[in-house]
């Protein structure tokens, strides 16, 4: 089995990018060839990318005039290049098109796989729109499983897998307590008090409100505040909140309470954020994973967490046994049950049942297996037809393209050597085909599903 991984190269941090790496390192040492392929170009910097993760040695591929027929048509000669028994997509909507191409005149035997990291409606409009050509869908959640069944097509109900992140899970857990955890040099508080314990809190993730509600941590600091409780907040990332919530959070990062460490990559993350904290915190209204939350727990940390969209099908998060979760928005509960860490059997029991169910559902070789399991069931199906695929013509975009057709623009554009340029990752290689899907609507249809297993 030869699989060839057709990811962005504009971002280089973050739970996919980990995934991807890892993945493909594991499913190599298994014995099957695994390739990752990425675009080179104004905002997508393959050299950037594979500085970033040197031992994928990513192909790289580019399109000579930024167009969306020019996006289309690099991919089919990618796929032609490499003759892979299963590409996978991995946010560049345009394999899926350019797959439907190369079928419907007879070049491509291969099978294609849309894999989804995230609860987001835009993904699955992608995938109601190229039914007809994706042969498996692998889903790293329950509950993004359960939404892909409730499309409604038979079609997609038959070819939807289910495969988790993973992480390493050292042999034995790390010992943590409050009286003798020694927080990192780069989250350090000058007036810590050598004798006296302190609570060390990490929040990681993006910057952002809508799925991450970052806002939500002035109010559960005011609510730590209100108790007795002595802690040290360190907040790890960046996103389009971070000005706001630099105004909001003045008061307690002038006193050294709270500290914004920005980004880190994965190593920095092990040695500084997850080694120096005893609890993780999560206020997020919906996760896939998250991945932090299984690396936390392996690192002997507890995880104090919002009961958001995608834990309840999960069937993993157990209040007051194996984590401590809180009402999504809840500043109160978040700030009691951070509370209760103080208390050293609450403390032991929790990172104790964490540790070993992170073990035993989310180590790196059970994710290995599962996602090995997918691709071997789809690659065993029988190839589908392309001839009654559905024409996913490509509408004009401009002049040249009325007057003389789009696939002949194109070819002209290349000879004169025409090319759009692009100031944003998703307008040069989009990870989705419909952007303005409606995401509140599935939100609340995921809420639905979530309590139907309640």
């Amino acid at each position: 089995m030869k699989l060839l991984f057709v990811a962005p190269s504009a971002y280089l941090l973050g739970g996919v990018q980990d995934w991807l790496y890892d993945l493909v390192l594991g499913i190599r040492q298994k014995g099957y060839q695994a390739a990752v392929a990425i675009p080179d170009g104004d905002v997508h910097q393959a050299d950037l990318y594979k500085a970033r993760y040197p031992q994928l040695d990513a192909l790289i591929f580019s399109n000579p005039t930024g167009s969306e027929e020019g996006r289309i048509e690099t991919l089919c000669q990618v796929l032609l290049d490499q003759s892979v028994d299963i590409v996978v997509g991995v946010n560049i909507v345009d394999i899926y098109p350019a797959v439907a191409r190369l079928r419907r005149h007879g070049r491509l035997k291969g099978k294609v796989v849309m894999t989804i990291h995230a609860i987001s409606a835009d993904f699955l409009e992608d995938l109601r729109a190229y039914n007809a050509v994706i042969d498996g869908v692998i889903a790293t959640n329950q509950l993004t499983c359960g939404l892909v069944h409730d499309l409604g097509s038979a079609l997609v109900a038959k070819k939807v897998y289910y495969a988790p992140y993973g992480v390493d899970v050292p042999l034995q857990k790390a010992h943590r307590s409050l009286a003798t955890t020694r927080i990192s040099s780069l989250a350090k508080a000058p007036d810590q008090a050598p004798t006296k314990q302190i609570l060390h809190i990490a929040w990681i993730g993006r910057l952002e409100q809508p799925q991450k509600r970052v806002h939500d941590l002035p109010s559960i600091l005011e609510q730590l505040d209100r108790s007795d409780v002595e802690y040290r907040l360190s907040i790890v990332g960046d996103g389009p909140e971070r000005s706001q919530l630099e105004i909001s959070l003045h008061p307690w990062l002038q006193v050294g309470k709270v500290r914004l460490l920005g980004c880190q990559d994965k190593s920095t993350l092990y040695t500084e954020a997850l080694a120096g904290h005893q609890a993780l915190l999560i206020t997020s209204s919906w996760e896939t994973g998250p991945i932090v939350a299984w690396e936390a727990m392996a690192a002997g940390m507890a995880v104090v967490t919002s009961r958001y969209l995608g834990s309840g099908r999960e069937q993993f998060l157990r209040h007051d046994q194996n984590s401590l979760v809180f009402d999504v928005g809840d500043a109160r509960q978040a700030a009691d049950q951070l509370a209760r860490l103080r208390d050293p059997e609450v403390f032991e029991q929790l990172t104790n049942q964490a540790y070993a169910d992170v073990n035993q559902r989310y180590s790196s070789q059970a994710s290995l297996e599962a996602w090995i399991q997918a691709f071997e069931a789809i690659d065993a199906q029988a190839p589908r037809p392309g001839t009654d695929l559905p024409d996913f013509s490509i509408p004009a975009s401009g002049r040249l393209d009325r007057w003389i057709g789009v696939r002949r623009a194109e070819r002209l554009r290349r000879l004169l050597g025409i090319r759009f340029r692009h100031s944003a990752a998703g307008s040069e290689w989009p990870h989705t085909a419909h952007g303005n899907a409606d995401n509140g609507k599935l939100l609340e249809k995921a809420a639905i599903l979530e309590q139907e297993d309640a």
